[in-house]
């Protein structure tokens, strides 16, 4: 006969008494880590990125609309309103218009802090060639 003021034996998991595993906090630090990299070094790459994009569009402007002078206003141009000048030097632009096409090329490093306390230069180097019509 079971009396009425027996109780079965309740099991508790350890997630339940709201215990915390090293692991999961290791974890936690990684991943706070890894998202504040890349808040710090994705907009180093955007910007790289949009540069080039801008340089392939300004090469692709007609020989008849601007000589070279003009290309390298335009280019320093856009620089300046990205404020990328701290970075880019209008001498570091290399820019080679001939019968059939234009090259620009540029060659640039960036520092940038990727965690704190840890500070590392990014270096990039394109070169755009479009044809000329």
């Amino acid at each position: 006969m079971e009396s009425r003021g027996a109780r079965t034996p309740t099991i508790i998991r350890a997630s339940e008494r709201g215990e915390v595993r090293a692991s999961s906090i290791f974890s936690l630090f990684v991943l706070a880590a890894v998202i504040l990299v890349v808040w710090n070094v994705a907009p180093v790459y955007v910007d790289h990125y949009a540069l080039v994009d801008k340089v392939s569009e300004i090469a692709r402007t007609p020989r008849w609309s601007a000589n070279d002078e003009k290309i390298m206003d335009m280019l320093m141009k856009y620089v300046r309103e990205e404020r990328l000048d701290g970075y880019i030097k209008r001498n570091q632009f290399t820019l080679s218009t001939v019968e059939t096409n234009r090259v620009i090329t540029l060659q640039y490093q960036r520092p940038a802090q990727v965690l704190p306390g840890w500070r590392h230069t990014f270096s990039f180097n394109f070169s755009v060639t479009h044809p000329l019509l």
